[in-house]
Parts: C-alpha cells; structure tokens; sequence
C-alpha cells in the first residue's frame, strides 16, 4: 500500500527562537517581517490572545504586545535555515524518499512500512525531532499526499499524530473539513466550488461531474479531487537545484545616495553568488532591481535592468562588477529608495555552461570562491566579503528584536 507522511513544524520561526529562549516557551510569541515590519508568526499562546492576523503592522499592535507580555523577535533566518536542515537530515533516517517540501514540512514515503506500528513510527519521529532539536511538530499520514497533509492538520489539533488509512476514518474527517483548507485549492477555486454547493473535503469527494470540476478546476483540480478518493496522483518529487536565484531587502531607511545602494547591490551579489556556487550551477544573467517606497504618497519609480554574460559565471567580482553597471543604468537620483535586489537567471549545472569562444580561461575564481566560502561556512555570513561590500551598511534592515545566529556563528554561540 501506498502512504505518505507529512511532518510540519509547529509555528517554525517562533519555536526555533524559542529553543534558545526558553523565557519564551510559555509565552505568546511573534516573529516580525524584514524591516520589523509586520507580524509573520504566531504561536497558539499567541493566537489565543486575539494575535494571529497575517502581515499586521507591528505599530499596531504594540500596545497589545505589552499588555499580553509577547515575546517578540526579528526574523533570523540564517538561524532559521539551519534549523530547517538539521530537521530536514532527520526526517532522512526515517524514510528511503524525502521530499523537502518547505523551510519547516517535509513529505515522507512509507511504501513498504504496511508492517510498522505507523502511529507509534510518528510519535518517534515526533520525540527525536524535539529530542535533538527542540523543535515541535505534527506527523499526518495516510494513502495519498493530499489526504496526509489533512491528517497533519488534525494532528496539531489533537495529540500531534493522526494516522487515517481506512476509507470509513477518513471520511469520517472529510465530512467536518473545508474546503477551502484543502491543499491544493485556492480561495477562487473554494468559491468555484462553493458555488455548486461543495463545502466540504468529503462533498468534493463523491461529487460526480468530474467534468465539470476539471473545467473548473484545471488538471490540478481533479488530481486533488482523485487524491481525495485515495487514487495517488502526486508522487514524491525530487528536490530540484533553483533555476532562478533571488537576494531582496527592504532597506531599513529610504536610500538616496547612489553609494549606498552600490553596497546594498554588492551584498546581495555577494550572497546570491554563495547559494548558486552551493549547488555547483553558473548562471548567464543577472537582473538589478531599485524601487521607492509604494506605500507612501509620493513620486514613485522602479527601475530594473540585466546583463548578460558571454558563459556562465558563479564569481562574485563577476557578479558585482556587472551589477554595478546595470545600476548605472537604471538609478535616477532625487528619490528616495526603499526596496533592491539581485536575481540571477538561465542557472544550469556548472559542467553544462556554454563556454565563451573569446575566453579560453574558465577558471572564474574557483579557488578564491572556495577558500572565501569555507571561511563563511566556519566564521559566519560575510566575514570575508569584497570592500564593495562597504563597513557601516547604513541602509541594512532594521532588525531591533533579532536573535543571534546560535548554530553558525562562534561568536554568537548560546552562552550558559
């Protein structure tokens, strides 16, 4: 028999701050957006509360911060990150096939596990995970991807696993869920479906009109309406290398100096050059964008350019050298910039490239790269960096309630 798991993490960034502040455990507790700009995640202590409203301005809400005592951080993610792949590894040992699905969910194969204690196998995974990571979760399993991701949702609203193969257990649960809370379907596509009177999972089920739901609903619909019925149709994918890579900040005041915004670009050159040269890809284009402020009442502009390279790079002086001059191009001075970033595009493998006729030497700086990455890697994000780079980064985002980096940086280790 076919199944599937799926293993979310319980509010994600708010408990990965949480396993390092443990003041906070009982605590409501939210994570801020880039910029300290809105309220991103909740935890159900939080929620409780009346938080829970997805990208409330956090001067908003201030005054209920400090009347409910709410632990409150800026969002870390390069802690963040590191988390998701110490849970990710894991995940591994418990599944010969493991799709990352997310930052903080993962689907798992259980073909072949028709002999195991399921439910016991997902309290373990549930006890090792917050065992060596601290990090709480749900285990959903079940026959297809679509129905797993239900049981998940029931997990976290019982004992944190819920098992549901039988066709009677889970019709049972598709009864009494929405629609509109299928994975899968969109609120559009809830309307849609609203409209001819399905408004739960199991009324999706045994509608008849396949037809009628295809035309509706595209091929995507009538695969989650199939998946429903415990047919598979979405089989576990490979994790796949990123065929666009993208570094983008709000800056944390508005930018008019044409200096500043050189460094801005220089960093974002310099991270997304890091990521791509990770998974041994080059890329033969680059994309700089520049834009004010879109929420305040003034003359706006956005302004956006690419370069092409004659092969594929994955150098950082490269990279910034031909950002540098997109930025020419594009920056008008007297506005006040509040947003950039850097896109890297037509990434293929590295051994795939097209080389450049005119240029025999393709070394492209593989040995600074990789002496400039392993220190990095060991000290930390940007501790060798190129002087376009800048020191005192004044556009950097406002980050006044961010935690440190306690599993990648030394110097920021969690001290006892």
């Amino acid at each position: 028999m076919k199944l599937y798991g799926l293993v979310d993490c319980n509010s994600f960034y708010c408990s990965c701050e949480r396993v390092f502040h443990p003041e906070a455990r009982n605590r409501p507790t939210i994570v801020l957006s880039n910029n300290d700009g809105c309220a991103i995640a909740f935890t159900k202590e939080a929620k409780a509360v009346g938080f829970g409203q997805m990208c409330e301005p956090f001067f908003k809400i201030k005054d209920r911060i400090r009347e409910y005592n709410v632990a409150v951080f800026s969002s870390n993610y390069t802690l963040y990150d590191d988390m998701s792949k110490r849970v990710m590894k894991i995940l591994a040992g418990y599944t010969p096939e493991l799709e990352v699905y997310s930052v903080d969910e993962a689907f798992l194969s259980l073909e072949g596990f028709d002999n195991y204690d399921l439910f016991e196998y997902g309290r373990k995974i549930r006890k090792d995970l917050l065992c060596q990571t601290g990090i709480p979760v749900g285990v959903g399993i079940s026959t297809t991807k679509v129905l797993s991701k239900i049981a998940n949702k029931m997990a976290k609203k019982n004992s944190g696993v819920w098992l549901m193969t039988q066709e009677k257990q889970i019709d049972e649960v598709l009864r009494k869920f929405p629609v509109r809370d299928i994975w899968g379907i969109g609120s559009a596509s809830a309307r849609k479906l609203q409209m001819l009177g399905i408004t739960t999972a199991y009324d999706f089920k045994v509608y008849k009109n396949e037809n009628l739901i295809q035309k509706l609903l595209t091929k995507t619909g009538r695969e989650v309406q199939e998946e429903l019925r415990g047919v598979s149709c979405l089989p576990m994918e490979d994790v796949q290398d990123k065929k666009n890579i993208a570094n983008t900040r709000s800056f944390g005041s508005d930018v008019y100096d044409k200096s500043d915004l050189r460094e801005a670009v220089a960093t974002f050159c310099t991270k997304v050059a890091e990521k791509i040269r990770f998974q041994e890809s080059v890329c033969s284009s680059l994309t700089v964008f520049i834009h004010t402020n879109s929420f305040k009442e003034v003359e706006q502009y956005y302004g956006v350019g690419t370069h092409q390279f004659m092969s594929g790079t994955s150098d950082t002086v490269k990279m910034i050298k031909a950002a540098h001059g997109v930025l020419e191009h594009i920056y008008r001075p007297g506005f006040a910039y509040k947003k950039g970033g850097v896109i890297l595009n037509q990434i293929v493998p590295k051994n795939e490239s097209q080389l450049d006729l005119f240029n025999p030497d393709t070394a492209d700086n593989e040995r600074l790269s990789g002496v400039v990455d392993l220190i990095n890697q060991r000290f930390g994000p940007l501790t060798v960096k190129s002087a376009a780079c800048g020191i005192n980064q004044s556009w950097k985002l406002r980050s006044d309630y961010k935690s440190r980096r306690f599993t990648t940086n030394w110097n920021e280790i969690l001290e006892i």
